[in-house]
């Protein structure tokens, strides 16, 4: 799941240190240049100053991300260990504490497995079929627009299918599972996924008692190209700890009133 210190944002923001640079150059050469148009050039020098600030802050802000991180699974970890045995009213910012038997936990993974797969074919069949009707009535073609729909759908199911399919296999190879819920974060098996940060947003938390085993869907609120993306956590809850799955998310919705 997305997090403020993943390193492919301290990656992407790398990348524009250079390409601001040099926009930064072309510019005031430019301007020296070509007198006529020294505006351009100097809005084009403004421009590559902008995109230089822009990542030097967020290489910044990414650096602080990790330490808040780091700092928050330790909290959870050390909250943990204090008190093993306990499910709830674990110290420091620790909500619930599970433990998954061999069995509860193989079960959940492939159930996840076959969730998640019927998910990203659903996500591919509805992008055929809206992309379908928007390039066939744009374009005319049919055939041509069903081709690159199917092709878009197809990508991105499998796209998200081999996310799945990984998670899948990194469960699958622990006997059982751990599972820690925090104010601001969840651990399962010590893999660490936000729940509120600086970027990521808490967007709601609902207990699916239908499901066997039930599950304490964590939804959070990612940034996107335009607005912000649903994403969510479905974290499995152990037999007979549901009405603790409820407390945990009202406690959860309570922390951002």
């Amino acid at each position: 799941m997305p997090r403020s210190s993943s390193p492919a944002i301290a990656i992407v923001n790398t990348l524009l240190l250079p390409l601001g640079a040099v926009t930064v150059v072309a510019g005031i050469v430019g301007a020296a240049g070509v007198r006529e148009l020294w505006w351009a050039f100097a809005l084009l020098a403004a421009a590559g100053a902008a995109v230089l600030w822009g990542g030097i802050h967020g290489i910044v802000a990414w650096g602080k991300a990790v330490q808040v991180d780091e700092a928050t699974e330790r909290e959870m970890v050390e909250a943990v260990r204090a008190r093993p045995r306990a499910s709830t009213g674990v110290a420091g910012p620790v909500l619930a504490h599970w433990t998954f038997a061999p069995e509860e936990w193989r079960g959940y993974t492939s159930r996840e497995l076959a969730f998640r797969t019927r998910e990203a074919l659903g996500m591919g069949a509805v992008v055929l079929v809206l992309g379908t009707l928007v390039v066939g009535l744009l374009d005319g073609s049919w055939k041509t627009a069903a081709i690159i729909s199917g092709a878009v759908g197809g990508f991105i199911a499998l796209t998200r299918w081999l996310m799945a399919f990984f998670a899948w296999r990194r469960n699958r190879a622990v006997p059982s599972g751990d599972v820690v819920i925090g104010t601001n974060a969840v651990l399962v098996n010590r893999r660490y996924g936000v729940i509120h940060d600086r970027r990521v947003r808490f967007g709601g938390a609902r207990v699916l008692e239908s499901e066997r085993p039930a599950i304490l869907e964590v939804r959070i609120m990612v940034p996107g190209r335009y607005r912000r993306i649903a994403e969510d956590y479905r974290i499995p809850i152990p037999a007979g700890r549901e009405d603790e799955a409820r407390a945990v998310a009202r406690l959860l919705a309570e922390g951002r009133a």
